[in-house]
C-alpha cells in the first residue's frame, strides 16, 4: 500500500511486495547460479522505471462554466488553479507539467467526458491553470502528471 514516508513507490504501481512477485515468477526461468542475480535484476528494472511518466492530454474549461457546481459542491471559479479527473481523488493536488513549466491544481470536478478518455485525454485544467502552461488558443497540449506528495486519499 503506497505510503507518504517518501518512499518512491508511492509514484510507482510496483511495490515492493510485486517486486517480490515478479522476482518469485522470473526464478524458475534461471539456474541456481543465476537465481541470485534475479533480485537484483528486477531491482533494476524497477529503478529504471521509476522516473517515466505517462504522457497524458489536457484541456481547459473556462467562462462558460462559472458558477456551475462542481462534484465537491463548490462552484466552479476559472481564475483558481483547479482541475477535473477520474484518476484522482477529489481535493488531491497534482503537479501538470508541459513543455518545462509545472502548475499545482486541487481537483475539484470529475472529467474530462468518459468519450474523451480513449483519446488520451485524462485532465481538464481551469482556464487560469491552462494559460499558467500555454496559450489556451491551443485547445489541448501534452502533459504530464503526477500526484504532490502528501495529498489524497493516503496523504490526508
Amino acid at each position: 500500500m503506497p505510503t507518504d514516508d517518501g518512499s518512491p513507490w508511492v509514484q510507482h504501481p510496483i511495490t515492493p511486495r510485486g517486486l517480490q512477485s515478479y522476482s518469485n515468477a522470473v526464478k524458475g526461468l534461471f539456474h541456481n547460479s543465476e537465481r541470485a542475480n534475479v533480485r537484483r535484476l528486477a531491482a533494476l528494472f524497477v529503478l529504471l522505471c521509476l522516473p517515466c511518466q505517462a504522457a497524458d492530454r489536457a484541456s481547459w474549461y473556462g467562462e462558460k462554466q462559472r458558477d456551475l457546481p462542481m462534484a465537491n459542491g463548490q462552484r466552479f471559479d476559472p481564475d483558481k488553479l483547479t482541475g477535473a479527473s477520474w484518476f484522482y481523488d477529489l481535493g488531491t493536488k497534482v503537479v501538470v507539467t508541459h513543455a518545462n513549466r509545472s502548475v499545482i491544481v486541487e481537483i475539484t470536478d470529475r472529467g474530462p467526458a468518459k468519450r474523451l478518455l480513449r483519446e488520451g485525454l485524462t485532465i481538464d485544467l481551469s482556464q487560469a491553470a491552462f494559460a499558467k502552461l500555454a496559450d489556451p488558443d491551443l485547445g489541448l497540449i501534452d502533459v504530464t502528471v503526477r500526484q504532490q506528495r502528501g495529498t489524497g486519499a493516503y496523504g490526508r
